[in-house]
């Protein structure tokens, strides 16, 4: 006859089998991560899936919670599916808690600080996450069968977060290159403002990058009949120079003053009047080129402006003033 204590350890050793069982639901877990960082005063931005790289069990979900002003999006695109705009998603987009197998894209709307997103994984595999706003801001989510070992605990993940979040928003190595190319931008030219700057990183599972999103040198003094020059030196985040109205789609150039483009393809306006609405459109680096993909043209990342009477004009990145991203003109007439 078996002991009680024999059956004791038979029960708990049944019991075990039963939490492991795939189509349990206990075997499910919901995984946490981040969406974004910001300095406080947000000007300076960490475009990273934080961590943009998990192992979990088929069956689990993960919850993104966003910790930018700036918008980001959590998308899964069919392998080969080519990416949409970001105002166009899948197309549309899908609800929280949505499940994604590799044969349905999923994105979320664009989400605004605070706001989150679950997406469920039925299937193992291995999978692409990518922001279709940033779409240089990608990751990988592991799937494994349910009776595999995982890696990590969600504390790991959670460590993870922050370290990748101080080291993209803190790194003074970062800061010192930037720095160095700043200062070489502005010697080169003493009518010029920073639209912008940034530095590129990468981890095991794609990239992710820092972007100042402030005008340096953002208030400027120039003479009348002066021209400047913005450039974007951030190598992946549009910003726009926009004087006046704010168009409804800052893609395209517009304004109510002509545009004109300069024989080294530089788009070029003239402001005489305060009230000159002038909107230079996305000014970005191209795309970095890949094998087999027709080659990108040059990428428009400078815009002019010739200011021809005295006075303060202020302007905005359109798609940053939210975030801080504004500047001021003063044009003296000695």
């Amino acid at each position: 006859m078996r002991s009680r204590n024999s059956m004791f350890v038979s029960v708990a050793s049944l019991a075990a089998l039963v939490v492991c069982i795939p189509s349990s639901a206990c075997a499910q877990q919901s995984w946490k991560a981040l969406l974004g960082g910001q300095s406080k005063d947000m000007g300076r931005q960490a475009v990273a899936f934080l961590p943009n790289e998990l192992w979990i069990h088929e069956g689990d979900s993960i919850t993104w919670t966003s910790g930018s002003g700036d918008i980001h999006t959590v998308s899964f695109f069919i392998a080969g599916q080519p990416y949409n705009d970001f105002t166009v998603g899948c197309p549309g987009f899908s609800p929280s808690g949505a499940s994604f197998n590799g044969s349905k894209c999923v994105s979320a709307p664009p989400l605004v600080e605070g706001q989150s997103f679950t997406v469920s994984f039925p299937k193992p595999g291995n999978y692409s996450l990518i922001c279709l706003v940033h779409t240089h801001m990608t990751g990988v989510i592991h799937v494994l069968d349910a009776s595999a070992t995982l890696p990590h605990d969600q504390a790991f993940y959670d460590a993870q977060a922050a370290d990748q979040r101080k080291s993209l928003l803190t790194d003074t190595d970062k800061q010192r290159d930037m720095d160095d190319m700043l200062s070489a931008h502005v010697l080169s030219n003493k009518n010029s403002v920073t639209a912008g700057i940034g530095e590129m990183t990468v981890t095991g599972a794609g990239f992710e990058s820092l972007s100042v999103v402030r005008f340096l040198k953002g208030t400027i003094e120039v003479h009348k009949g002066d021209t400047i020059e913005w450039t974007n030196l951030d190598p992946a985040l549009p910003h726009t120079i926009t004087f006046g109205k704010e168009p409804a789609n800052p893609g395209p150039p517009s304004g109510n003053v002509p545009i004109t483009l300069d024989a080294d393809g530089v788009l070029h306006a003239t402001i005489s009047s305060q009230g000159d609405n002038v909107h230079s459109g996305l000014i970005v680096a191209s795309p970095q080129n890949q094998v087999g993909v027709a080659q990108s043209p040059p990428g428009n990342t400078r815009f002019r402006i010739t200011f021809t009477e005295a006075g303060t004009y202020n302007y905005i990145c359109a798609l940053h003033d939210n975030l801080g991203m504004i500047g001021k003109v003063i044009v003296r007439v000695y």
